[in-house]
């Protein structure tokens, strides 16, 4: 290692989103074969500037830090294994065995219409409307954003709340240990509610300038990650702008053997026919990106959901046709049916008449413009 070139990485201050964690752990480990260094900065902006100037190699962002910030002249050149991108309720009990009418605290619009799925008897309120009901709203106002959760950890010790729903890495950022239930995608148990989650948690951008070469650091970084990523980033990017905070999206390269088994435990006849051939063999054994998008009324009764799975090499045609899938369904849902010109034989004569929309997303859906900046 006396020869290597050294790396000179930037990172901030947590922001309560776990890349920082996952940085330090990546260097630890990457440090016994690299010459490797790590610099604090105070804010994002820093970091990206002292990158642009020429002053550092790498900087580690969120992919939301990715999408805010100004990366003019910057590129991702590798993403680390992906962290579990699931949420997080903290409570005493699983969500199906909390008594009475649970009082949740939870300030995701998806995460609220999911887990009234599982429990519509439950009282979801976001932290500002759960802070006033208790007369705090003054005193939540004065708190730092890193101060909310661990407040909110408190009550619950208290009583005053049965649970709250955060990201993993805000759960991390606790000072003490709290109890935490995933709300997971049930891949073992098809029969539990599943919480596909909000786009592009969990990812951890190695950023460099447009000149570096890449190869140096892909002993740290996961191909399977960096294609998720911007699987994710594209088919977020393509949906109503005002969608953006209801809707799940959730990208995988898995391997087929995998993908399989869990279809056939789960009786997915779509999943398992496009895996298998018409003699019921693997058609082919390269890994596959398995898809995944939803949305969900108000209440959380009422779902639209699309899943794919295809080759790697075939991606960008498998997120068309997961698109294409769940538009359709979506209009065919938002769209009122019209009282059909005849009555079809042998179908009831309620099947002719007029009905309303299945679903109500509780937005302007309709006026929506694509192509919003």
């Amino acid at each position: 290692m006396e020869n290597s070139e050294r790396l000179e990485v930037l990172t901030t201050p947590s922001r309560r989103d776990g890349v920082r964690l996952q940085l330090e752990q990546t260097i630890q480990q990457m440090g016994k074969e690299m010459d490797l260094r790590m610099r604090q900065v105070p804010h994002v902006e820093s970091a990206i500037e002292t990158l642009k100037d020429g002053n550092c190699d790498l900087i580690a962002l969120s992919a939301f830090d990715w999408r805010e910030f100004d990366t003019t002249g910057l590129s991702i050149v590798g993403v680390l294994p992906r962290r579990e991108p699931t949420w997080v309720l903290v409570s005493d009990d699983k969500p199906e065995y909390l008594i009475g009418q649970p009082v949740i605290v939870c300030d995701h619009p998806l995460l609220r219409r999911q887990f009234l799925r599982v429990r519509f008897d439950s009282v979801i309120l976001t932290s500002e409307e759960f802070a006033e009901s208790i007369d705090k709203l003054e005193e939540y106002n004065l708190l730092l954003a890193d101060e909310r959760v661990p407040w909110l950890e408190e009550l619950r010790k208290e009583g005053q709340l049965d649970g709250y729903i955060v990201n993993r890495g805000e759960h991390q950022a606790l000072p003490f240990k709290a109890r935490r239930h995933t709300l997971g995608l049930q891949r073992d148990n098809p029969e539990r509610s599943r919480f596909v989650p909000p786009p592009l948690h969990g990812f951890t951008l190695m950023v460099a300038r447009n000149d570096f070469p890449s190869f140096k650091i892909q002993n740290w970084c996961d191909s399977g990650a960096f294609i998720a990523h911007r699987m994710e980033s594209a088919i977020w990017d393509s949906l109503p702008k005002n969608m953006s905070q209801i809707v799940g999206i959730f990208v995988e390269q898995r391997k087929v053997s995998t993908i399989l088994r869990e279809a056939k435990r789960a009786k997915d006849e779509q999943v398992i026919d496009s895996v298998l051939d018409l003699d019921k063999k693997v058609k082919n054994t390269v890994p596959r990106l398995e898809m995944k998008i939803e949305v969900l009324d108000p209440m959380g009764m009422v779902s639209a959901a699309a899943e794919r799975v295809c080759p790697v090499a075939d991606s960008h045609m498998g997120m068309v046709t997961l698109l294409k899938e769940f538009n359709l369904l979506l209009d065919a849902m938002l769209n009122e049916n019209e009282e059909l010109a005849k009555n079809y034989h042998g179908l009831p004569e309620d099947f002719s008449k007029a009905k309303p929309a299945m679903m109500d997303l509780g937005i302007d859906y309709s006026n929506s413009s694509e192509d919003e900046d």
